[in-house]
C-alpha cells in the first residue's frame, strides 16, 4: 500500500505536541520501527538520515523567534516548515520532502 504522504502532511500540520497515533503512522510510512518521533528530536534527526540520507538538516527559530523551523536541503530540495515543537518542524519538512519526491517521480509501470 502506498503511502499517503499529502494526507500525512495534513495530519502533521495540524499537529501540535506528541500524538502517539501519528508516531504510527509514521513508522509505517519510513518502514522503521515505532519511536515517539513527535515528542524527540533525536528520532527525528534519524529518521531523516535514514529516510533522506545526505539531505542537509538546519534548524532555528523564525523572525519572531517563537516557533522553531527545520529547513531540509539537497538533492534539489529545499523545504522550510515551522511548527510548535522542534520535532513537529522537522516532521512536517521530512514529509513535505517525501510528498515533493512522490509528486516528481515517474509514474509507475
Amino acid at each position: 500500500m502506498a503511502t499517503d504522504w499529502p494526507g500525512l502532511e495534513k495530519r502533521l500540520e495540524l499537529a501540535t505536541g506528541a500524538e502517539p497515533e501519528l508516531d504510527r503512522e509514521l513508522a509505517m510510512a519510513f518502514a522503521v520501527a515505532e519511536a515517539p518521533f513527535t515528542a524527540s528530536v533525536p528520532h527525528c534527526r534519524t529518521l531523516v538520515e535514514a529516510a533522506l540520507p545526505g539531505m542537509k538538516l538546519h534548524l532555528g527559530y523564525g523572525a519572531s523567534g517563537m516557533f522553531p523551523y527545520a529547513l531540509l536541503s539537497g538533492e534539489g530540495l529545499h523545504v522550510v516548515s515551522e511548527a510548535p515543537t522542534v520535532p513537529l518542524a522537522i516532521l512536517r519538512s521530512l514529509v513535505a520532502a517525501e510528498t515533493a519526491r512522490a509528486r516528481s517521480a515517474p509514474p509507475a509501470a
